[in-house]
């Protein structure tokens, strides 16, 4: 019960933000104007929305890489499946029974004498990505560094992400630079005397010796930070669809804290809080509303559309296999 109310306030909160935004908008009929204009250039359309496809494609390589480090082999044509299930879930659920949790049941179900390590390289997928998004976003308010002190709200942005920066890089070497299962005596008894606790620790060791590898490491990292900037190309190409005047050098400095603000789980997908950071960002770069919110919603259309293919995958493991994923049923190891 407690899930949905929080899954259904979730929803509330991105649609109330979307509903203020067009409620405040002067000029609607521009925005309308912004999308037919967009139809006209829809070569640009097709770039910015078909190249999304290539992000996806690097998750996938950036999965693989960290499953085989562990000598967990699993085709590269069952990754794309799951990864594009996981895709689509991540879309169309909202609260904790996310793509990423179907993601892992689904792998479970691959590998079921190695479940507890095959579920924690999802976490770590996981977890690299937002890494290099959050490095990414820091880098380039650095290099940008007086164009994000010259405006409130990209002051605002730079103490956030520099907080964020200091929090995960303190996060990951107090959580990780020690192995605190041996030296504390309470994890050993839990791992001795329970099923959870060998778990735990299991997942722990297989992240820890991932991260304890400076080349996957690198390889992860480089893999998600392309992945970031192929996003922000697809943003560039949809933005000149809607002739939006602005250069890439524009889209590169605003659009990694766009959509390092989409990536935080407070309303389903983004959807409102991209909008509104958007909506504050662009406008510092003198792109108006009325194309500054339908540029973010052609990239969250952009991210559903392909969620499609997975949502088809799905479909078609149910019918093959009767099972769906509210049947998650079976335990650990």
């Amino acid at each position: 019960m407690k899930k949905k109310i929080g899954s259904l306030l979730q929803l509330v909160i991105g649609v109330g933000l979307i509903v203020f935004i067009f409620a405040r908008m002067d000029n609607r009929a521009d925005m309308i104007e912004a999308l037919r204009t967009g139809a006209r250039h829809w070569p640009m359309m097709v770039l910015g929305i078909g190249g999304f496809f290539f992000c996806l494609l690097l998750c996938m390589i950036r999965w693989k890489l960290l499953l085989d480090a562990r000598g967990m082999r699993l085709s590269f044509g069952r990754i794309f499946q799951l990864y594009f299930v996981g895709h689509f879930f991540n879309s169309f659920m909202f609260g904790s029974t996310g793509g990423d949790v179907v993601k892992a049941w689904f792998v479970t179900r691959e590998m079921p004498d190695r479940k507890t390590e095959a579920v924690a390289t999802v976490f770590l997928d996981r977890l690299i990505g937002l890494s290099a998004l959050v490095i990414l976003t820091v880098t380039i308010m650095l290099i940008r560094l007086p164009f994000f002190l010259a405006h409130e709200a990209t002051r605002w942005s730079l103490v956030f992400f520099g907080g964020l920066l200091l929090g995960m890089i303190g996060f990951l070497a107090v959580t990780f630079g020690h192995n605190w299962l041996e030296q504390w005596s309470f994890f050993k008894r839990i791992e001795e005397r329970t099923a959870l606790g060998a778990i735990i620790t299991k997942a722990y060791t297989t992240i820890r010796e991932c991260m304890k590898q400076p080349a996957l490491l690198a390889k992860t990292l480089i893999i998600s930070i392309v992945n970031h900037l192929i996003l922000i190309c697809c943003a560039y190409f949809l933005g000149r669809g809607l002739e939006i005047d602005l250069n890439l050098i524009g889209y590169l400095t605003v659009f990694p804290v766009i959509n390092a603000v989409a990536a935080i789980p407070a309303t389903p997908g983004g959807l409102g809080t991209r909008e509104t950071a958007a909506i504050f960002l662009l406008g510092v770069l003198g792109v108006p509303e009325t194309r500054a919110v339908p540029l973010s919603l052609l990239v969250y259309g952009a991210v559903l559309f392909w969620s499609l293919f997975g949502g088809i995958i799905y479909m078609i493991y149910v019918a093959q296999h009767g099972k769906r994923v509210g049947d998650m049923s079976e335990g650990g190891e």
